[in-house]
């Protein structure tokens, strides 16, 4: 059964923004009552960043003008705390998001509060004026909850705390912004908070590339590249001058974000992925936005390029002072390059292995592996009478009798795979089609159990993939599944 009335889905708003307004229009005499009939779980606390499990009906009209897909990406927190996650990660709490189950809190990159405080669900003043007149009622935007950020991304003033606990102990409860915003005073943020918040209000509202490999900590080095912060051949970071000027060009924001060296290199090794530090060191390098959204590495690293300038200089039969001297360079680290000592690029006619296994030609291997893994892609994505598979490179490794990790030497191999990728709901509801259309087949009656005995699902399960069975059904087969439920 459908609902009658919902209300419509606001620019940024967040998913528990948009429930709580339906929970106040609804005119529902309790919060407990429009529990049950939102929520799966009816003692469920209501997540006010990202989305719990619904019933059928309220997705279907949060979905009724976007995907799932489209939902967790512009309705939730999520591109604040996955997009520099590893792409993997990123793939495994995007599809737990959208399937709305998984551990995706603890997958994505949500900073720990200090001494435990509590978060709570902010507001900009001007955005609730321009709100109220636009809609006649404001509401709760993504936006103004970037952790970190002290100052909306749009105006420049100060973000003002509501009552309404994001991270800690509160009671189930849907609270609009209505209920809560207060008249403040306008406050305008200093010329490096503002300047932040836009950077990061920009990064986050960029689309994102779910399938990006690269890693964030990778590409921010190779932006040093040419500054005084990496060494001459660029594999050492001058972390301290880096982290003098980084300090004094922040020396103004309070107390947020990157404060200690340590944290500014474990960014650099990968090891924080918090959206807001890695904006921070971006902003400093003055890498545009456009650029950090969409990560790429360099063809040659400021390694290779360096030592390729070496050993040309060498072969004009310059002596290693001199191509020093040109280099800016001390003559400890030319002569290793001109003997050949660093052997991670591949240069043969300067590096002789006198012994050990010979190295293996991977863009041969992975030409010639393509046809193998583009049947194997096939095998596993079904024909239609064959039972679909979630193609994933650990599948297509383990039909090949590759090892687990051989994807990632052979990127043609991989981009093919790749092509392939789906969520767990998007996989539901291929693996629904099938059924369906093989039970019919077979000249039985569809029913539940037939349906829970091929594919082993739950009743939840096919509730969450329901919005992309939508897409890929007839009309008929999606309303067939929808009276097993």
């Amino acid at each position: 059964m459908g609902i009658a009335y919902f209300p419509e889905v606001y620019p940024d708003e967040l998913v528990y923004s948009v429930l709580a307004r339906y929970y106040v229009h609804g005119g529902y005499s309790a919060y407990i009552f429009c529990a049950a009939d939102v929520f799966v779980n009816k003692r469920v606390s209501p997540d006010k960043e990202f989305v719990n499990a619904l019933k059928p009906e309220v997705l279907e009209s949060l979905c009724r003008k976007m995907t799932m897909a489209e939902l967790v990406e512009r309705h939730t927190m999520f591109p604040y705390y996955a997009r520099f996650l590893p792409c993997e990660r990123r793939s495994r709490a995007f599809e737990a998001l959208c399937s709305m189950s998984g551990d995706y809190n603890n997958l994505l990159a949500i900073p720990k509060q200090k001494n435990g405080e509590n978060r709570y669900l902010r507001y900009c003043p001007l955005c609730v004026e321009k709100d109220r007149q636009l809609y006649g009622e404001s509401y709760w935007h993504r936006s103004h909850q970037l952790a970190g950020v002290s100052v909306c991304s749009k105006h420049g003033i100060k973000l003002w705390n509501s009552s309404v606990i994001i991270s800690g102990k509160a009671s189930p409860n849907l609270v609009t912004a209505e209920q809560e915003i207060k008249e403040q005073n306008v406050i305008c943020g200093n010329e490096i908070e503002i300047q932040l918040a836009e950077y990061v209000g920009k990064v986050f509202r960029s689309d994102m590339d779910m399938k990006n490999p690269v890693a964030v900590g990778q590409f921010l080095h190779s932006q040093m590249a040419g500054t005084e912060y990496l060494s001459v051949r660029g594999e050492q970071r001058n972390i301290q001058t880096f982290y003098e000027d980084f300090s004094a060009f922040y020396e103004e924001l309070p107390e947020q974000g990157l404060t200690e060296l340590w944290q500014i290199q474990k960014v650099f090794n990968n090891y924080r992925l918090n959206c807001f530090e890695v904006c921070q060191i971006a902003m400093f390098l003055n890498i545009p936005v456009e650029k950090l959204c969409n990560m790429e590495l360099p063809e040659k690293a400021q390694e290779q390029i360096f030592d390729d300038k070496v050993r040309e200089l060498r072969k004009q039969g310059l002596k290693y002072p001199e191509i020093a001297k040109r280099l800016n360079a001390s003559y400890n680290v030319v002569k290793p390059v001109g003997g050949g000592r660093y052997g991670k690029y591949d240069y043969r006619k300067e590096i002789h292995q006198k012994c050990g296994a010979k190295p293996k030609d991977w863009d041969r291997i992975d030409r010639e592996s393509f046809p193998s893994v583009k049947t194997a892609v096939r095998q596993l994505w079904g024909s239609g009478d064959e039972r679909p598979h979630r193609v994933t490179e650990f599948a297509v490794c383990k039909i090949l009798g590759f090892p687990d990790k051989r994807l990632a030497l052979m990127p043609l191999c991989r981009a093919e795979v790749l092509k392939y990728q789906e969520s767990q709901e998007q996989y539901w509801a291929r693996e629904l089609v099938w059924t369906v259309h093989k039970i019919q087949k077979e000249g039985k009656i569809l029913n539940w159990k037939q349906v829970r005995t091929l594919t082993n699902m739950r009743k939840d399960n096919v509730l969450v993939c329901l919005p992309y069975l939508k897409v890929i059904a007839e009309p008929e087969l999606y309303e067939l599944v929808q009276t097993l439920l």
